[in-house]
């Protein structure tokens, strides 16, 4: 009787167990989620609209009827997110060391696809039809406030606990297709979802961790761990959510137009609602037609035209110069004229430059910073360079488990640690409110309050006229060659990916820097007798993270006697680089760390008493 009651209560617990894992996969027979997060889940939606039912009506542009939204849909980088060859190599690349994680990459680039059971093959090779649309109408129109679902959301086995990590919401069915406004007259039902006008929406799938290495992915906010991208809590921790509508995602990139949404029924709106979804990638639309048939190439070239636009209006550039006594120093100052970091999103590949040029009398080159070279799509580094970018990388117990080397790394999906991050904070920004969210500075240092990055550059003495030039380039050829490399002999990359993103790119133009700004200063008589005073400081060195040789720049403001020492984590001193007496201006000494292993140490310049401190970051 004993037995026969253990053995009823252990059918019970087993019985209970099952249930509660079957509602992993909101209890559907046959559609799983590799990682399993709370909102709506595979199999619980009816099968998704094709954009081409929606193209019917939401096509036209004429005078009277001038907006075109599936045509500015279809140019835009949204509507091929399932198409990208980049995610494509970069998904093999992930799969190769952890396919599960392949799964949750094509969460945010086909939705849809992910919602109907597609993605249970993390290499994407079950996407068909309408998957490939990405970012597509359906989607949009029937997502719903992931955190306060309705009536219509079939009910969550968890609650989302917070906006990221694409935990969306649907509504089961079809129509009726929700959107901003609450005076439609369509051809189909329509209902208001005031959430579509708010930038959670977008913080949906910009706000990204890794779900590998929280402590509860069921209840932790994304924002609590492992930072893979944080534009919308760069967003959330700046001043522009206290402007209303005007400060949304959505008024950057898809801004405001007059026009018909449709051209049945639709009534002339005064703040319709570009579906442009213009961002900053500008290589994409080149290469899209070398891998896919039958797109519109003119949709597509305008919409690399928006992001040309775009990326023109993103910072301001101010240059300066200060002569003191035998030198000339040039102050660049960017400030960043965004609602997010500058640059933001995914690091790999991205980055952001500035390319100084002086000429002397006779209009001869004799200094130049940040030179690229278009035919080899290198950027020539030196002593005085300054990048602004983000370098993702791997702890030692990470590397160990997936027999990588240690530190910076462009695993992007396994990377566990941000080793550097010195892209210019938006406007509002704190150090306390990043933090929070995981989003501040890394080894580099912005005060609260500043939305802008200043750099001086030591230039020769007959320059008289200094030109400033900042690029933004989508990827870079360090990252191309990257997935090229991984993805050779790479069983997961089934439609050799790597390989022919990288002929893609070496035939078009190898991602193209995009020129945001530039400014030019001639130095005339009257500036060449201008002095002005040159504080003591010590200015963050660069690269950092470097290997193995980094600059230092520090400036004083009289003759006096200075050192600069550097020092292990632990305080012992390393090596003495300057120990002598220096003239007024910006100084630069190089340091080469060949001979020292990888970590943390502190360089420190000091001056008659006053002691200026930068921490640096040797990965080998």
């Amino acid at each position: 009787k004993y037995m026969r009651h253990t053995l009823i209560s252990i059918l019970i617990f087993v019985s209970i167990a099952l249930l509660f894992f079957a509602g992993f996969s909101n209890h559907s027979s046959y559609h799983q989620t590799l990682i399993f997060l709370p909102g709506t889940q595979p199999g619980s939606v009816v099968e998704v609209d094709s954009v081409q039912n929606c193209k019917t009506c939401h096509h036209s542009a004429s005078l009277s009827r001038p907006v075109s939204t599936f045509n500015d849909w279809s140019g835009s980088p949204m509507a091929h997110a399932a198409r990208d060859p980049i995610f494509f190599a970069a998904l093999a690349v992930t799969n190769k060391y952890e396919p599960s994680v392949g799964e949750f990459c094509i969460r945010c680039h086909s939705p849809t696809g992910w919602l109907i059971g597609h993605s249970l093959d993390p290499m994407g090779k079950n996407l068909v039809g309408t998957d490939f649309d990405g970012i597509q109408c359906d989607f949009c129109h029937r997502a719903g406030n992931p955190l306060q679902p309705d009536s219509s959301i079939p009910p969550l086995t968890f609650p989302v606990p917070g906006i990221g990590n694409a935990m969306n919401v649907f509504q089961q069915s079809k129509l009726p297709k929700r959107g901003p406004y609450a005076d439609t007259n369509n051809y189909h039902p329509t209902r208001q979802e005031p959430f579509q006008k708010t930038s959670d929406m977008c913080g949906v799938c910009h706000d990204i961790s890794n779900p590998y290495y929280a402590e509860d992915r069921i209840h932790q906010q994304p924002h609590e761990y492992s930072p893979l991208e944080r534009t919308y809590s760069e967003w959330l921790m700046s001043n522009y959510p206290a402007m209303g509508d005007s400060g949304t995602c959505q008024s950057c990139h898809m801004q405001t137009t007059g026009g018909y949404g449709a051209i049945i029924g639709s009534p002339y709106r005064t703040d319709l609602r570009q579906h442009d979804l213009t961002g900053g990638n500008t290589f994409l639309p080149d290469i899209l037609p070398e891998f896919w048939s039958n797109l519109n190439v003119d949709a597509l070239q305008a919409g690399k035209q928006r992001a040309l636009s775009t990326l023109r209006r993103a910072a301001e550039l101010d240059l300066t110069i200060e002569r003191f006594n035998d030198s000339i120093i040039a102050s660049v100052r960017i400030t960043n004229l965004t609602g997010h970091k500058l640059p933001t999103g995914y690091p790999e590949g991205r980055r952001m430059w500035l390319n100084i040029i002086a000429l002397d009398a006779t209009n001869d080159t004799i200094f130049q910073s940040g030179k690229y070279d278009t035919a080899t799509a290198i950027l020539q580094h030196d002593d005085q360079l300054k990048i602004y970018e983000s370098h993702h990388g791997l702890k030692d117990s990470t590397a160990a488990r997936y027999n990588l080397a240690a530190g910076g790394s462009f695993h992007f999906a396994l990377n566990d640690t941000i080793l550097f991050d010195n892209r210019i904070p938006p406007r509002g920004f704190t150090n306390s409110g990043f933090a929070s969210r995981l989003a501040e500075p890394r080894d580099y240092s912005y005060a609260d309050s500043q939305y802008w990055d200043e750099t001086r550059y030591l230039l020769p003495s007959n320059a008289t006229h200094i030109t400033a030039n900042l690029y933004y380039q989508t990827i870079s050829k360090e990252y191309i060659e990257f997935l090229r490399d991984e993805n050779i002999d790479n069983e997961y990359d089934w439609n050799n990916w790597g390989e022919k993103l990288y002929n893609a790119w070496a035939v078009n133009g190898k991602s193209v820097p995009v020129l945001m700004n530039t400014v030019t200063t001639t130095i005339t008589g009257t500036d060449k007798q201008f002095s002005a005073p040159v504080t003591f400081e010590l200015l963050q060195n660069y690269p950092n993270p470097f290997n193995p040789v980094t600059n230092f720049r520090f400036s004083i403001s009289e003759f006096r006697f200075v050192s600069l020492t550097i020092y292990d984590i632990i305080g012992n001193e390393i090596v003495t680089l300057v120990n002598e007496k220096k003239s007024p201006g910006l100084h630069n000494v190089n340091w080469d760390a060949s001979q020292q292993p990888s970590g943390i140490y502190i360089a420190r310049v000091s001056s008659e008493g006053v002691q200026r401190t930068i921490k640096i970051l040797l990965l080998k």
